[in-house]
This record gives structure tokens, C-alpha cells and sequence, in this order.
């Protein structure tokens, strides 16, 4: 199934903000996801022009709550120097009740990159 991007399942990263820990994205259509909705997610920011020490976990905030983590695949954290400007990204939204976090399914490309080294 294409996905346009009037979608509300389509997220546009249009801010980026480092923090200590992390970095915060800042999407289009940010409220009324509910747990195991589709997830598309393009970057239109450079994390270089953010982040200039050691690559971050990403966040996002998602229906009010920030912090939301970005994972892969594998259920682990997507770090700054994984993601491509401009590149597709298809995921899912997941709530459990206690803890939310978004899983894209087609990051990495290839397991030796799914941590941050």
C-alpha cells in the first residue's frame, strides 16, 4: 500500500533537538496515534547540523508524551548516524500501557549496523 503524505500515518521530522541523553524529533501529525498504527517517517534535518560529539538515540513526541524511543528492528535504539535524509521509513506506533516506543522495520539495512558503533 503507497502512503501519501496527507496520511496522517505520514511524520515529517522537521525539528531535531540535542539534549545530554538523546535527540528529539519533532514531527508533522504528532497527536491521535494509537498503538500498532502504521508509522512513515522521513528526516528533512541533517543530525550533523545538532549533534557534533558522539551519536544520540532519537525520541519523538507522540500524543503529548516525549521521549518516545526510536527503535529498529531488532528493538533497539536508532542512533543519529543510522538514519538518511530524505529516506523513507516505514514503522509502527506501539503502546503497551506502560512504555510506547515506534519500530521502523526497514532499519537497519543490515544487522552490523543496528547498534550505534
Amino acid at each position: 500500500m503507497n502512503i501519501c503524505e496527507c496520511s496522517p500515518s505520514f511524520h515529517k521530522v522537521t525539528t531535531l533537538t540535542a539534549g545530554t541523553t538523546s535527540v528529539e524529533m519533532t514531527i508533522t501529525n504528532p497527536n491521535n496515534i494509537s498503538s500498532l498504527d502504521d508509522f512513515e517517517l522521513v528526516l528533512c534535518t541533517n543530525p550533523n547540523n545538532v549533534v557534533t560529539g558522539d551519536p544520540l538515540p532519537y525520541t519523538v513526541t507522540i500524543n503529548g508524551t516525549a521521549g518516545v524511543a526510536l527503535r529498529n528492528k531488532y528493538n533497539l535504539p536508532i542512533y543519529t548516524n543510522r538514519l538518511k535524509t530524505r529516506k523513507r521509513y516505514y514503522g509502527s506506533y506501539v503502546n503497551d500501557g506502560t512504555t510506547s516506543w515506534v519500530i521502523l522495520w526497514n532499519t537497519p539495512t543490515c544487522a552490523r549496523y543496528a547498534t550505534q558503533q
